[in-house]
């Protein structure tokens, strides 16, 4: 039985101080006060012992109390006694050692956290040990590196408050490395909703307490954010290399189909909020920002959506009605038309997928809006000296060209166009040697030459391009015509039988 007894109350003297040692050197505001406490008590004890010691040194004779103030005497000689140079000899070097010790500490946390200023870590270490001005944050801004660089919560941690302006949210990791989310707008405990903790503070609440060793590890922008992309260039099925000009995405903080309302105008779960800070990847030493991780998601998205469709696809319009009636009347298959629609709207359903809600989901965000600005091909697919390729028609100019090109390919205007062109050469020819005969180089007497040197020419450029065009000889007439005509040409040489 004694045994026993001596054991529960080892037990307990080892929770006591356990408890003791925690509540003294505890990371929230009760241990600070405490740890004050502490400090001013032993200083100020310290202090009346020395007096005593002393023997309350520096004490005011008793005879000048008739020249005194009777309420004046006591309150001189108590000053005089505690700032007595033989106290004072004893008390400065612990005031001395205390100021080292943190000037040293202060020198430590700046080597360590490589701050610009000592005044910083002196800061931290005053509130930290002594809960004396603890430092406050505004979380005004959605990007971490443009809040207050000097603030000791920034660069170093807790303790201290941050205020969460509406809009805005922030996320923290304390020294057992749970996180920890705080905002101004968000919703109270709601036990059925697996998505929250005992943590999440009210939405009334905008001022939060963040403990020692707490650091800050991400602020979020709960606002509604536009993502552009100057050009995205892709390729459709078909191969034509077409560019989306302006390409926007509008996004949120994912918010569990919670609706907006004057009492919560941004509604987030801490979950989403934890994804977006701790689920982006690492990038040249920086982690991604959501904006980077959409402007990726909306060129990927692009590129597969361009890749899925042809040229006809992409008209924001109907075709031609007339060249579509044409093209069935000569008898050609009308698949080619069948798939026109408006991408517009398929634009937007593409973005709204399961699978790409899903997958937005595990970044934190949902999808509000998507649209492009204009759609475009290249004039030519060379690129210039700097790398860039010329400027480009619009979808509608190139669906037009297509159109043109699928009507001009046709039997009857080929026939057309080639009899046209006949006649056009005809009447070149027929001007220009009427213009040699005319107003030729040659005297008068001689034209006939000249006009018959131009008719060679003419010829042997036919017959050139004849052989290009077939890839063989040119008729036997024509040479044999050739030949006639450059026999006349020939010059005579004296003496020759021919």
């Amino acid at each position: 039985m004694k045994s026993s007894a001596s054991d529960r109350l080892l037990e307990i003297s080892k929770a006591t101080s356990r408890s003791a040692v925690q509540l003294i050197l505890g990371r929230d505001l009760t241990a600070s006060m405490i740890r004050l406490f502490l400090t001013g008590t032993f200083f100020t004890l310290f202090w009346l012992v020395l007096i005593v010691a002393f023997d309350f040194p520096g004490q005011i004779p008793f005879l000048l109390l008739q020249s005194l103030p009777p309420f004046l005497y006591p309150i001189l000689n108590i000053i005089t006694t505690f700032l007595n140079p033989q106290v004072l000899l004893y008390l400065i070097p612990v005031l001395f050692g205390l100021t080292i010790g943190i000037i040293l500490s202060s020198r430590y946390l700046a080597g360590l956290f490589e701050l610009e200023s000592l005044w910083i870590g002196i800061h931290y270490l005053l509130a930290s040990f002594f809960g004396w001005n603890y430092p406050r944050l505004k979380i005004d801004r959605g990007d971490l590196d443009q809040l207050n660089p000097t603030n000791p919560i920034k660069r170093i941690g807790g303790p201290g408050f941050i205020q969460t302006h509406l809009g805005y949210a922030a996320t923290s990791e304390a020294i057992d490395g749970m996180p920890r989310v705080y905002g101004l707008a968000m919703d109270e405990i709601d036990p059925a909703q697996t998505e929250v903790d005992s943590s999440t503070p009210t939405r009334t609440r905008s001022t939060y307490f963040i403990q020692g060793f707490e650091r800050l590890r991400g602020v979020v922008d709960l606002r509604d954010r536009l993502v552009k992309v100057d050009e995205i260039r892709a390729a459709t099925r078909d191969g034509v290399l077409a560019y989306a000009r302006d390409a926007q995405m509008l996004f949120r903080v994912y918010s569990a189909e919670k609706e907006r309302s004057l009492k919560s105008p941004y509604p987030f779960t801490e979950e989403s909020v934890r994804r977006i800070v701790y689920g982006q990847p690492v990038v040249e030493g920086k982690r991604r920002s959501p904006d980077q991780a959409l402007a990726y998601v909306l060129r990927h998205e692009m590129i597969d959506f361009i890749a899925r469709h042809t040229l006809e696809e992409f008209l924001a319009l109907q075709p031609y009605r007339s060249t579509v009636k044409q093209q069935t009347e000569q008898g050609t298959a009308l698949e080619n038309f069948k798939n026109v629609h408006i991408p517009r709207r398929e634009l937007t359903e593409h973005f709204h997928t399961e699978v790409l809600r899903e997958r937005l989901r595990k970044q934190g965000l949902e999808l509000v809006w998507v649209g492009v600005g204009t759609w475009e091909i290249p004039v030519s697919t060379q690129e210039d000296g700097g790398g860039q390729f010329s400027p480009g028609h619009t979808l509608m100019t190139t669906w037009r060209d297509h159109q043109r090109v699928q009507l001009y390919r046709s039997p009857e205007y080929i026939e057309r166009q080639r009899t046209l062109r006949n006649r056009e050469v005809a009447s070149e020819l027929l001007q220009s040697w009427i213009q040699t005969w005319r107003h030729g180089d040659l005297p008068v007497e001689h034209r006939s030459y000249e006009l018959l040197a131009r008719v060679f020419n003419q010829l042997q450029r036919m017959e050139k391009r004849l052989e290009i065009d077939t890839g063989g000889e040119c008729e036997p007439e024509l040479q044999r015509a050739l030949e006639y005509i450059k026999g006349i040409l020939e010059p005579k040489i004296l003496g020759d039988d021919a």
